[in-house]
């Protein structure tokens, strides 16, 4: 046996699981293909948005709660800065999905939020062009994380505790009874438990899974203020914000880095990616026009023509919802996709849990809404009668 437990994959879910296996005195290989924070997948972009309330339900907030706490740990563990609270502001109707969202979750789970109306909207944030009916929310346990920073923590942390890092490509993961065989080229490794986190390569290493992931073409942009205007994005006075309008959910973040102002939009998965690892960093015209509009449209003190732009994916469920936990029929194996495009906020805790489910085979967070199992065909039923 080469260790108690492998983790495949080492973007932001398996980083983190990496973390917190070894933090845990377990014996754990991790496998990655590219180097510690690439850019190749899912877990790039220099700023991800965090949220401690997310109006997708109580779970993830839950998950995201958990995780604030294990970004400050990896933060006193490490001595570097990765979390970093602006607040977050949500723009919308009164009766918009994003806004009823969040007061549904914010009811559920305690969680307190600050209400604007619009003339204090417009007032306070006059960077963002509103419509007479819009109010705001704040949730002032919101900000930003920075990816690539806290994989490469993540990673350090990890080998600190006594983790190995293979950097190979895994071609296969084979379950067995009482372990699971890791192919690479080079060499087969055995470990008692898998973790697999590797995103857009999640359906390709189990195929034997009913998991519906379906990898999709996403992008990155980047826009600078217009002359005069920079003081307006700093994170003291541009907190990170999702804003319902013209028919988009668009989102963004301040400035803190010669990237500029980060803003994308939700809903954009593009085409489907058969190869990952053929996936296209430079983006084409065409596929920035929506968030060109957006920018023009709502944000009027930002120069609408992105200044930097990349390609990345996102890995999506028919539900939309992250897909962690143990396969009925493969308990060996412990399943991390924090997937459908807002995943890395909460990846630090994923990967705790998946340490949790790898180590003791239960978890003490609810994992009810993102079974593995839960896209199995039902068994059909001979003779059954009305």
């Amino acid at each position: 046996m080469d260790a108690q437990v492998g983790v495949i994959g080492l973007g932001a879910a398996g980083s983190a699981a990496l973390w917190r296996t070894a933090a845990r005195g377990a014996e754990v290989i991790g496998f990655e293909q590219f180097d510690a924070g690439h850019d190749r997948g899912s877990s790039h972009g220099f700023s991800r948005v965090f949220k401690s309330v997310t109006p997708q339900g109580p779970q993830e907030s839950a998950l995201a709660q958990r995780a604030a706490g294990l970004w400050r740990d990896l933060e006193a563990e490490s001595g570097e800065s990765v979390l970093h609270m602006t607040g977050g502001l949500s723009i919308g109707t009164p009766d918009s999905p994003l806004i009823a969202g969040l007061e549904k979750v914010s009811a559920e789970t305690g969680l307190e939020l600050e209400y604007l109306d619009h003339a204090e909207l417009r007032r306070r944030f006059p960077q963002h062009l509103v419509t007479d009916g819009d109010i705001a929310v704040i949730d002032p346990a919101s900000g930003y994380i920075e990816p690539e920073l806290s994989i490469r923590t993540e990673w350090r942390l990890a080998q600190a505790h006594g983790a190995r890092v293979v950097g190979a490509e895994v071609l296969e993961v084979v379950p067995q009874e009482d372990s699971v065989l890791i192919v690479t080229a080079e060499r087969t490794y055995e470990v008692g438990t898998a973790i697999v986190a590797a995103g857009a390569w999640q359906r390709t290493l189990l195929p034997f899974l009913p998991l519906n992931l379906t990898p999709r073409r996403a992008t990155l942009s980047w826009f600078a203020p217009k002359p005069r205007k920079e003081a307006l994005f700093t994170p003291e006075a541009f907190p990170a914000f999702t804003h319902e309008a013209i028919g988009e959910t668009g989102w963004g973040l301040p400035e803190f880095d010669d990237y500029r102002v980060k803003i994308g939009l939700d809903f954009t998965e593009g085409y489907e990616i058969v190869d990952p690892s053929a996936n296209k960093k430079d983006v084409e015209d065409w596929e920035l026009a929506r968030v060109r509009n957006f920018v023009a449209e709502t944000l009027p003190d930002l120069e609408p023509t992105p200044i930097h732009s990349g390609g990345c994916m996102i890995t999506m469920t028919p539900d939309e919802e992250f897909t962690i936990g143990i396969p009925a029929e493969h308990p060996r194996l412990v399943v991390l996709s924090a997937c459908s495009g807002r995943g890395f906020k909460m990846s630090a805790a994923v990967g705790d849990v998946g340490a949790e489910l790898a180590l003791t085979g239960a978890s003490t967070a609810d994992l009810s809404p993102f079974s593995p199992d839960r896209f199995t065909p039902a068994p059909l039923t001979i003779g059954a009668t009305k």
